[in-house]
């Protein structure tokens, strides 16, 4: 009986801080039903919105995004992040933008004047904006939870031509420790699932 006893305790001890782990994301799309009306050939894509990365970070997902962007279109013209803010100090459209940003991502109404001013300055025929929010990180702790990650990102793409939204995609992602005895898993790993389903969602263009 005390064999049996050990057994189970020691079962129940196991489970108990063992989970099946694992990882992924969930995303909504949105295609507006004229995009294909839309000629894009050249396009800008900005930073990243988030207020938890570092410098640093950012522009390797600002890279990564780009990279798997021109690889899925071949016909894209891209102006990278920096490039695109450079000019827009120029034309001192920088405050505004960011200033359109925090409204747009609590409203999801884009201020199309604005755009089509921005596109004008960068020479493009749309606008590519990501965002990451949501971000969770939960350490594990023995009897209660293993450590889990959780992020949500949105990119938007823009018609420089009259500011309307023509694609957007919005996805959840998670990834989660295999014990209760591991801290949360690293933001990056979150990122880059939810990544694979924006770049999966992007539309081609004409």
């Amino acid at each position: 009986m005390k064999k049996i006893f050990y057994s189970i305790f020691s079962l129940l001890l196991f489970f108990n801080f063992v989970s099946c782990g694992g990882s992924g994301a969930s995303s909504e799309n949105y295609q507006d039903p004229s995009y294909h009306n839309y000629t894009i050939k050249k396009v800008a894509v900005l930073p990243i919105r988030n207020s938890y990365l570092n410098i640093g970070e950012t522009q390797k997902i600002n890279r990564n995004f780009i990279t798997s962007l021109t690889r899925k279109i071949k016909t894209f013209d891209v102006v990278g992040p920096e490039d695109a803010i450079d000019k827009l100090n120029q034309d001192t459209l920088t405050a505004k933008y960011y200033d359109y940003l925090v409204r747009y991502s609590t409203t999801g109404i884009p201020d199309r004047d604005l755009i089509k001013k921005i596109g004008y300055s960068l020479n493009v025929d749309a606008i590519i904006q990501g965002e990451i929010f949501g971000i969770t990180k939960i350490d594990g702790a023995y009897g209660k939870n293993v450590g889990q990650t959780r992020c949500s990102m949105r990119y938007s793409l823009l018609s420089a031509k009259d500011g309307k939204i023509l694609w957007e995609t919005t996805t959840e992602g998670y990834k989660k420790t295999i014990t209760a005895l591991e801290s949360a898993p690293p933001l990056s790993d979150v990122i880059e699932e939810c990544m694979n389903k924006i770049i999966e969602a992007i539309p081609n263009g004409k």
